[in-house]
């Protein structure tokens, strides 16, 4: 009975001695064994060299530093917080050492102005971001004394048929409910009041009817704010 009281005690001792080893161990291969290192680092998503280079340094990782040390989540908050940036998505694989970042940046759907400050991106969500690199051709350029009325003009343009929306220059928003267009439509220079963003296909409708007219060859205005009762000059 003593001999086996003493063998069951000597394996508690060994279980828990194999389950130190094991979990020192582990803890070191985790924490301080160069086995377990970021061997690559891997940006993508970026626009440009010059931003790929930023987001390397924001990101404040090196070749050897320790994959369980890098917070995933944590510097996926750094990366969101930089304006451009709508979502990021850190991995890492532990089989190559490989430390993976997908980036996602802000689709702009104009080029906006606010009064007294620079021109910047506009998302559709109504956030304003400098994007890095060569800014898409065809974005409308919209002005504006704030950043909701920007955004209805914006509305207004993602409503129209391309083949209208291709002739605009510029919408400027003196407010929500007073739109300004300028651009060329039917080969000609025009600026449209174009009001609120009610009725757009009834506007659209009058505006065709106008300029097909051969007595407003020369107009210059249509103002289609009440578009039952559409003024010319």
């Amino acid at each position: 009975m003593i001999f086996t009281a003493r063998f069951k005690s000597s394996k508690a001792v060994l279980a828990i001695t194999a389950t130190l080893i094991i979990f020192g161990g582990g803890s070191y291969l985790l924490g301080w064994s160069s086995l377990l290192t970021v061997k690559q680092i891997e940006i993508t998503g970026v626009p440009t060299l010059k931003s790929e280079r930023e987001i390397a340094k924001s990101l404040d990782l090196s070749i050897g530093d320790k994959l369980a040390r890098v917070d995933a989540r944590a510097l996926a908050n750094r990366l969101t917080a930089i304006e451009w940036i709508e979502s990021a998505d850190i991995s890492r694989n532990w089989l190559h050492g490989k430390v993976a970042v997908d980036l996602q940046a802000r689709t702009p759907v104009a080029l906006y102005t606010e009064l007294g400050k620079p021109q910047v991106a506009l998302d559709a969500s109504g956030i304003t971001f400098r994007l890095p690199g060569q800014i898409p051709d065809g974005l409308p350029r919209v002005s504006s004394s704030s950043v909701a009325s920007g955004l209805i003009a914006i509305e207004i343009f993602t409503q129209m048929p391309k083949e209208f929306s291709d002739g605009i220059d510029r919408l400027t928003a003196v407010s929500p409910t007073n739109i300004v267009i300028n651009g060329k439509f039917s080969g000609r220079n025009l600026q449209i009041v174009w009001g609120d963003s009610e009725d757009t296909s009834l506007k659209l409708k009058v505006i065709t009817a106008l300029l097909d007219r051969p007595e407003n060859k020369s107009i210059r205005l249509i103002d289609v704010t009440a578009p039952h009762a559409p003024i010319v000059k």
